[in-house]
């Protein structure tokens, strides 16, 4: 049974789908409105949202995004009675796990429930089942990871953005004694200044303007299991005080509450800064760095995983075709060379968005033309032009004509200059070529607009717009 969250504005719809679920087990709670899923998600966080698209005030959107933000790992499930890919590539933008289009289908409602409930379940298995790799450096982080779980000391990660710190953590938590108790984890970063404190640690009616209810924290949602403190470097240095007397007293107080509150929490933390060296300059307390990092372990980058590449390349092509419903099998010789060849400056989290992408491209295995073309990050990229072959393109081009037989090719720059890897920002970048890219190689197939439209599950105004926005052929009805 999951705790469902359903967010519509009819009140027809609403009860109808309250019924269907609650006939299938589940548990619901009902919202008409952004604002009030937003309200329902900080009361008490649900196991999955169902949140239709178009909404009187915020958007449902918008409440997509509020809802990443207050909860970064919570499945959202689009609703929408909209057949425009925009609507869909949008969505996937801001995190939704799923798309399903009104009048609702049973099979396909549950269908995307049900994978809910199969990712949650992956999430309880054995703790190293969740991470994929044998490289000597990355069994070496995963074996001290297993070992340090069971006694309750503090752990931070440290390491390079998308590395997998958020799956090391999990991994501690499910291999550590507290593994029944609650696993809560919290992006820092995303934050808001003048509510850190009311997030962190909750807050009572009236404590403020706009606390029209008491507020339960993190610290207080994580209590007799493991918090995840992700990005800690981005707190102030005001919120890394109250943070040390937390752990100190193992007490917190709530904002605007006098009573102390008992604490049994066990503090996992992650920085993709060097947080001692951050310490030595005076930009994170010295005492509390030392109350973090009772140990520290440190994921390694990707291009230090001898082997690895291939085994994470096999494990998200079946992932993603397996969720995606398409009969995508393995990645070629020649396709898994140029992988392997790339740098991954994204790490983990990089190689995954490429083949997340590839799948969608692919027909029966993903091939070269799946992958996009990269930029040599360094030098010494350069240093081996064979490595590097058909890696890198000085400059991106527009899809040009393609020939029958030729694959869909999308091309993305990664910047050498940036700092990580934006993911969100590299797909919105994308979107547009890939769409580009799609519409021109199905129109080379020759087919009319009216069955192109049918293929592509899109309206065929809409189809028309978008070839007359690319300057594609718009002449076959």
């Amino acid at each position: 049974m999951l705790r469902v969250l359903a967010v519509d504005d009819d009140p027809i719809f609403l009860r109808a789908l309250e019924r269907v679920l609650r006939s299938r087990g589940h548990g619901v709670t009902t919202a008409d409105s952004g604002e009030a899923a937003v309200a329902a998600v900080r009361a008490q966080r649900p196991d999955v949202v169902l949140l239709d698209v178009e909404m009187p005030g915020i958007s449902g959107l918008e409440t997509l995004t509020r809802l990443t933000e207050l909860a970064s790992s919570l499945p959202v499930i689009i609703m929408t009675g909209q057949t425009d890919i925009d609507v869909a590539v949008s969505a996937f933008k801001r995190g939704a796990v799923d798309f399903v289009i009104k009048p609702l289908v049973d099979t396909k409602l549950f269908g995307a429930i049900d994978a809910v409930v199969a990712a949650q379940t992956e999430t309880r298995a054995p703790a190293v089942a969740t991470l994929v790799g044998e490289s000597p450096a990355f069994r070496a982080a995963l074996d001290l990871a297993v070992k340090l779980a069971r006694p309750d000391i503090n752990i931070l990660l440290s390491g390079e953005t998308g590395t997998g710190k958020e799956l090391f953590a999990r991994a501690i938590h499910l291999s550590s004694k507290r593994h029944a108790g609650p696993f809560v984890a919290v992006d820092c970063s995303m934050l808001a200044e003048n509510l850190i404190e009311s997030e962190l640690f909750g807050h009572e009616k009236g404590a403020f303007t706009g606390a029209v209810a008491r507020r339960i924290g993190y610290f207080e949602r994580a209590n007799g299991g493991t918090l995840f403190l992700d990005e800690v470097g981005n707190l102030s240095l005001h919120v890394q005080a109250k943070l040390l007397r937390v752990l100190q007293e193992r007490t917190i107080e709530r904002v605007g509450g006098g009573e102390p509150q008992s604490l049994d929490v066990r503090l996992v933390s992650a920085a993709n800064v060097d947080l001692q060296e951050a310490a030595d300059r005076g930009a994170f307390r010295t005492d509390l760095y030392y109350r973090l990092a009772e140990t520290v372990i440190s994921p390694p980058p990707l291009r230090d995983r001898k082997g690895d590449v291939k085994r994470l390349a096999e494990h998200f092509v079946e992932r993603y075709a397996s969720r995606f419903g398409v009969p995508v099998k393995g990645i070629s010789a020649a396709a898994l060379a140029r992988l392997e060849a790339h740098t991954w400056p994204g790490n983990v989290r990089e190689l995954e968005a490429v083949i997340k992408v590839a799948v969608v491209l692919a027909e029966a295995s993903v091939q070269p033309e799946h992958l996009p073309r990269w930029r040599a990050e360094s030098a010494s990229a350069l240093a081996t032009p064979s490595a590097c072959e058909g890696l890198i393109s000085p400059t991106p081009t527009e899809p040009g004509p393609s020939t029958a037989g030729e694959r869909v090719r999308i091309e993305i720059d990664f910047l050498a200059e940036s700092d990580g890897l934006d993911l969100k920002a590299l797909i919105g970048a994308a979107s547009e070529k890939v769409e580009h890219a799609i519409l021109n190689a199905m129109m080379q197939k020759g087919l009319s607009q009216a069955l192109l439209a049918k293929r592509m599950n899109v309206d065929p105004k809409t189809l028309r717009s978008k070839l007359r926005k690319y300057g594609l052929d718009v002449g076959k009805g």
